[in-house]
C-alpha cells in the first residue's frame, strides 16, 4: 500500500462514517420527537377528559342545589306587606309614612347563604369534590329586576344566571372579573335560578399538569394567563394557540459540547429544526380563542443528540488527520510482478537477434505482453534478414529459397533451391533463406516447427491468402524435406525456419545452423 491509497481509503472510511452518523442523528432526533409527541397526545387527552369530568360534576352539583327545598322557598318567598297606617285624626289631614326601600344587599346575602348551604349539603350527601373557591349564587326575577344591567366584568356569568331564571340550563367556560371559571346554571322553579362557578386557576392547572405529565398553560383573551411552565416560556406558549397538533414552540439555540473535563465552544445544531419546547393546543369549548396548552421541554433531549453528533464528528476528524499524517510515512511495498521464465527466455532470444523465437501463450496482462512480443518478432525478422542476407537464386518452390550462407563459417559457394510440393494457395510465394543468429539455447524442433506453422497461418491470413487445405502434416513434410537437403548440402547441424512477407505473400526463410 502506498500513501495515495492510504489517503483515499481514509477519506472513504470517514465519508461513509459521516453519512452513517448523520443518518443516526436524524433518526435519534426523530425518535425523541415522536416520543414527546406521544406524551403530548396523552396529556391533551387527559386535559379534555378532565374538562368533561368537571363539566359533568359542576352540572350535577348545580342540579342538586336547584332542588334544595330551603333554597327554593327562599327564592319564591313573598315580600311581607307593610304595616297599616293609623287612622287619620278628625279635623286634620293625616300624614302618610314614607315608603320603605328594600334592603338589596341583605336579600342577596341571604340567597347566597341559602345556596351555599344547599351546595354543602349536596357535597356531603353525594360526595362531590369541587375545587376550593367554588362559588354558588341564586336569584329570581324580582332580584334581577332590582339588580339592573350587569357590568362588563360579570356579563358572561350574569348571562348564565339570567338564562337559568328564564328556564334555560346552561354550562361552559365563562370569564368573570378577569379570571376563568366553569359555570353551570339550572332553573330553580318558575322565575328563579342557580349558578355554580368553579375557578380554573393555578391550583386547577397544577392538578392537570400532575395528571397529564406535562405543563399546562391556560391562554384566554382578556384573562390573566395561568401556567405551570417557566415564566420565561410563557410568551412562547401563548403564541402556540395556532398549533393544529403537536409542534415546535420556540427555536433551539447553540449546543454545549464537552469532551470529558474539556468544554468546547457552543456549536450550532447539526440538523435543521427543533425547538426548546414541544406543545399542543387543546381548545376550551364554548369560549372563542380559549386554549389549554400542554407542553414538554425538548431542549435537553435534542441537545443530547446534537452533542453526540459533534463528539462523533470530532472523532472522525481525528481519524482523518491521523490517516493523512501516516500517509507521509508510508513507502511502497508492492512486490515486483512475477514473469514466467519461458517469457523471459523468449525475450532474451529475440533481443540477441533470433526472431524465430516465440513467447508462450499466457493469460491476462502477461498474455497481452507475450502476444505483442511475438508480433514484434514476426515483423522484425524479415527486415533483419533482408539487411544481412546475400542475394540467392530463385527457386521453383512456392515457399522456400536456397540459403545464402550458414550461420557460422564462411559463405557457401552455390546455394541450391530445394523443390517442395506446391501449396494449395491461389498464388505462389517467394522462397528465400536468410542468415539468423545462433540460438541462445536448444529448443525442441517439433515445438519450433509448430510455432512456425502457426506464424505462417497468421501471416497468410494477414496477406489475404487462403489456408483451409493446409495442414500441419503437409507443412511438416515440406520442412523435413528442405531440412534434409540443406543438411546434406552444407553439412550443418540443423535448420531454422522463419516466416516473412515478400511481394504481399507469406514466405519462409531457411537458415542453416552449424
Amino acid at each position: 500500500m502506498n500513501r495515495v491509497k492510504l489517503w483515499v481509503f481514509t477519506l472513504l472510511v470517514v465519508a461513509l462514517a459521516y453519512l452513517g452518523l448523520r443518518d443516526a442523528t436524524v433518526s435519534r432526533r426523530a425518535d425523541a420527537v415522536a416520543a414527546l409527541d406521544a406524551r403530548l397526545a396523552s396529556a391533551a387527552a387527559h386535559v379534555t377528559d378532565s374538562a368533561h369530568a368537571l363539566a359533568r360534576e359542576a352540572s350535577a352539583a348545580a342540579a342538586f342545589v336547584a332542588r334544595d327545598e330551603p333554597l327554593v322557598q327562599a327564592l319564591h318567598a313573598k315580600e311581607g306587606a307593610p304595616p297599616a297606617p293609623p287612622p287619620p285624626a278628625r279635623g286634620r289631614r293625616a300624614k302618610a309614612p314614607p315608603p320603605r326601600a328594600p334592603d338589596l344587599d341583605l336579600e342577596e346575602v341571604k340567597l347566597r347563604e341559602a345556596a351555599r348551604a344547599a351546595l354543602d349539603a349536596a357535597e356531603k350527601t353525594f360526595g362531590f369534590d369541587l375545587p376550593a373557591g367554588t362559588v354558588v349564587t341564586a336569584g329570581n326575577r324580582e332580584w334581577v329586576a332590582r339588580k339592573g344591567e350587569p357590568s362588563t366584568a360579570e356579563g358572561e356569568a350574569m348571562g348564565f344566571l339570567r338564562g337559568a331564571i328564564s328556564g334555560q340550563t346552561r354550562r361552559g367556560f365563562v370569564r368573570l372579573n378577569g379570571a376563568l371559571w366553569f359555570g353551570a346554571a339550572r332553573p330553580a322553579g318558575d322565575g328563579a335560578g342557580v349558578l355554580l362557578l368553579v375557578p380554573l386557576d393555578e391550583t386547577w392547572a397544577k392538578g392537570l399538569a400532575t395528571g397529564a405529565g406535562a405543563d399546562v398553560t391556560l391562554s384566554v383573551p382578556d384573562v390573566k394567563p395561568v401556567s405551570t411552565a417557566r415564566s420565561t416560556d410563557l410568551p412562547l406558549l401563548q403564541a402556540a394557540t395556532k398549533l393544529a397538533g403537536a409542534g415546535d414552540v420556540g427555536r433551539l439555540g447553540l449546543v454545549e459540547v464537552s469532551l470529558g473535563p474539556v468544554r468546547l465552544p457552543k456549536l450550532p445544531q447539526p440538523v435543521a429544526g427543533g425547538a426548546p419546547l414541544r406543545g399542543r393546543a387543546v381548545p376550551l369549548e364554548g369560549l372563542k380563542g380559549a386554549f389549554a396548552i400542554v407542553s414538554i421541554p425538548a431542549a435537553a433531549t435534542l441537545d443530547a443528540a446534537a452533542a453526540f453528533h459533534w463528539r462523533a464528528m470530532l472523532g472522525l476528524l481525528l481519524v482523518l488527520g491521523v490517516g493523512l499524517v501516516l500517509g507521509f510515512f508510508v513507502r511502497s511495498t508492492e512486490p515486483a510482478p512475477q514473469v514466467p521464465g519461458a517469457l523471459l527466455a523468449a525475450a532474451a532470444r529475440i533481443e540477441k537477434g533470433d526472431f524465430a523465437a516465440r513467447a508462450p501463450q499466457l493469460a491476462g496482462k502477461l498474455g497481452t505482453l507475450a502476444a505483442a512480443l511475438n508480433r514484434a518478432a514476426e515483423l522484425a525478422g524479415p527486415a533483419h534478414a533482408a539487411k544481412g542476407a546475400q542475394p540467392a537464386p530463385a527457386s521453383s518452390d512456392e515457399w522456400f529459397q536456397g540459403p545464402a550462407r550458414p550461420v557460422q563459417g564462411t559463405p557457401l559457394r552455390a546455394p541450391t533451391a530445394v523443390a517442395m510440393p506446391a501449396a494449395p494457395a491461389r498464388s505462389a510465394a517467394a522462397v528465400a533463406v536468410a542468415p539468423a543468429a545462433a540460438p541462445a539455447f536448444e529448443m525442441d524442433e517439433e515445438t519450433d516447427w509448430q510455432q512456425v506453422f502457426q506464424s505462417f497461418l497468421r501471416t497468410r491470413a494477414t496477406c489475404g491468402e487462403p489456408s483451409e487445405a493446409l495442414t500441419y502434416d503437409k507443412f511438416r513434410q515440406k520442412l523435413e524435406g528442405n531440412k534434409a537437403q540443406l543438411v546434406s548440402k552444407y553439412g550443418c547441424k540443423t535448420v531454422r525456419f522463419q516466416v516473412y512477407v515478400k511481394d504481399g505473400k507469406a514466405a519462409l526463410k531457411a537458415t542453416p545452423v552449424k
